[in-house]
């Protein structure tokens, strides 16, 4: 509630004491002037007893003069005291109405800062509906986005069913495909051994020159070591490698180059180094992308002792890890062989195996205790 404005208190006046005042000391002085004038108009006597009675009369006046003038004495020290009081009450005075003024200041500066503070408390109280009206607004729209999710998760989980039923299915039927062609490939062997024995010996084979082309689509990779044949998890690792750089994409965009290990996969092992490329600092605020990229620079793959291999005549033979390899490689699918110089003679049958499936074939030889090493600059394999 506001506070009743406070009537001004009656100032203590000077004027009207002083003008008190005056008017006593005038009428004493009037008083004294009329006795002198009614003495000298009183009728003359006998020289003694006007003497005696003028004697008489004077120590009358002069007793009454002087208790006039102590008297007189008296109210001027009245007056020097009521002065002196009229000083400090005016003194006082001035104190008390500083005093209020500054009372009264306040009291303005304590009005506006109330006027202030409603001002604020009634826009606070504004958005407090606002954000009464916007949280209402809010938890209709979450109500509405909940229903519309768990209609989304209802649609979502027959899907899912339908598409676990599908995938089901479809590995059924790649199981079936698989196994089809592997007991297809196995007549086909049968078919050849047979016709073979009911051909010559001394027959001549020909094989026309291959034509060689990149690898362009899906590729198998095998390392060929100390008689020996294995395949490598490239794709598996090379996923392994994204997941990795991906947790740890804090860490690899503090440096410019980071490196890390994957695996092992089936026996191997990738040893990769990724490399952060972008524009500088200067650059990016030249050109306003300061858009950063992280690239795979090399990555080198190596077998560990879990490492499970075959020799050639175990790869050729049905039922191999390696035909079942290659067996189900989808058609048009690129086989590259990493040979060491220690395995050449077996390349020959396993190619051979390879183009009786009509899948083609790439070589990569590599010098002794070379590990298989890749980059973005290497280059691609060629296929026959």
């Amino acid at each position: 509630m506001s506070r009743r404005a406070q009537r001004p208190e009656l100032e203590f006046g000077s004027d009207s004491f002083l003008d008190v005042v005056c008017n006593i000391v005038g009428i004493l002085i009037i008083l004294i002037v009329v006795v002198g004038v009614k003495v000298d108009r009183q009728p003359k006597v006998g020289i003694s007893d006007v003497t005696s009675e003028a004697q008489a009369q004077r120590v009358h006046q002069a007793s009454e003069m002087a208790s006039r003038q102590q008297t007189l004495g008296k109210w001027q020290e009245s007056e020097v005291q009521l002065s002196q009081k009229l000083k400090s009450l005016q003194a006082d005075s001035e104190r008390a109405q500083q005093q209020i003024r500054k009372t009264m200041e306040e009291q303005e500066l304590e009005r506006q800062q109330l006027a202030v503070q409603r001002e604020k408390s009634s826009r606070m109280q504004k958005q407090v509906t606002d954000l009464e009206s916007d949280r209402a607004a809010l938890g209709a729209r979450v109500v509405s986005l909940q229903k519309a999710i768990d209609e989304k998760g209802e649609k979502a989980r027959q899907v899912g069913q339908v598409l676990a039923t599908a995938i089901i299915a479809e590995q059924d039927l790649d199981e079936e495909l698989r196994t089809t062609v592997i007991e297809t490939q196995r007549l086909k062997e049968v078919l050849e051994e047979t016709t073979q024995a009911a051909v010559p010996r001394d027959v001549m084979q020909h094989r026309l020159s291959p034509v060689t082309k990149p690898v362009e689509k899906d590729e198998l990779h095998f390392r060929i070591s100390n008689g020996r044949i294995s395949q490598v998890p490239l794709d598996q690792l090379l996923e392994r490698l994204k997941a990795q750089v991906r947790s740890r994409s804090t860490t690899v965009m503090r440096f410019n180059q980071f490196e890390g290990t994957v695996g092992p996969v089936n026996g191997y092992t990738m040893t990769y180094t990724v490399e952060k490329e972008g524009p500088s600092t200067l650059e990016a605020l030249q050109s306003g992308d300061g858009r950063t990229r992280v690239n795979v620079s090399r990555w080198t793959i190596e077998p560990v002792e879990s490492l499970v291999d075959e020799t050639f005549d175990e790869a050729i033979r049905p039922g191999s890890r390696y035909r079942q390899g290659i067996e189900t490689a989808v058609p048009d699918t690129v086989v590259t062989m990493w040979i060491y110089p220690d395995s050449f003679i077996g390349f020959a049958a396993l190619r051979e195996v390879a183009h009786g499936l009509q899948l083609r074939v790439a070589a990569r030889p590599l010098p002794a205790g070379t590990p298989i090493v890749g980059s973005p600059s290497g280059s691609k394999s060629t296929a026959q």
